[in-house]
């Protein structure tokens, strides 16, 4: 596992972005099916109509969160040497995410610490953003990241 970025490629500063995607009615009731996370919120139209805020059944937070994971795997994670999630701080609802909203990822490098003499941790600020420029989800994500040197070392 050598190819790849390492812990010393990453800066405070750096930024990504990923590619949009659409969220479906389909992706809602499948994360049902998957979570039981039926809340009246996210699929009864007619409760919606009488919500304070939802004028019509939206995305759960958690699903909106989940794609924004794949947005930082898929820009970022994936192309690291050797990698691990420790965590996902911060995590805010900012706006609801309707279906056929289309979302992408805006993350950049806010922190980068070193740990030991294998691993560093880089958090990055990451938002979930809709096609209206309206970020709707924000959350502080911690990826462990191999040092090159302890790749070196292995070798």
């Amino acid at each position: 596992m050598t190819a790849g970025s390492h812990f010393e490629d990453y800066a405070p500063g750096q930024q990504f972005e990923s590619r949009g995607r659409t969220v479906t009615d389909a992706d809602i009731r499948l994360f049902v099916g998957a979570t039981n996370c039926d809340h009246p919120n996210h699929t009864d139209a007619e409760y919606c109509k009488r919500h304070p805020i939802f004028d019509r059944p939206c995305a759960q937070g958690v699903l909106v969160l989940g794609l924004l994971d794949g947005f930082l795997a898929e820009t970022v994670t994936t192309r690291m040497a050797a990698s691990l999630n420790y965590g996902h701080d911060k995590v805010r609802y900012l706006k609801p995410t309707y279906i056929n909203d289309t979302v992408h990822g805006e993350i950049e490098v806010s922190e980068c610490v070193d740990r030991d003499d294998t691993w560093g941790l880089v958090r990055f600020d990451a938002r979930a953003v809709n096609q209206d420029g309206e970020a709707v989800l924000y959350e502080s994500h911690l990826v462990m990241v191999r040092k090159r040197s302890a790749e070196a070392a292995a070798t």
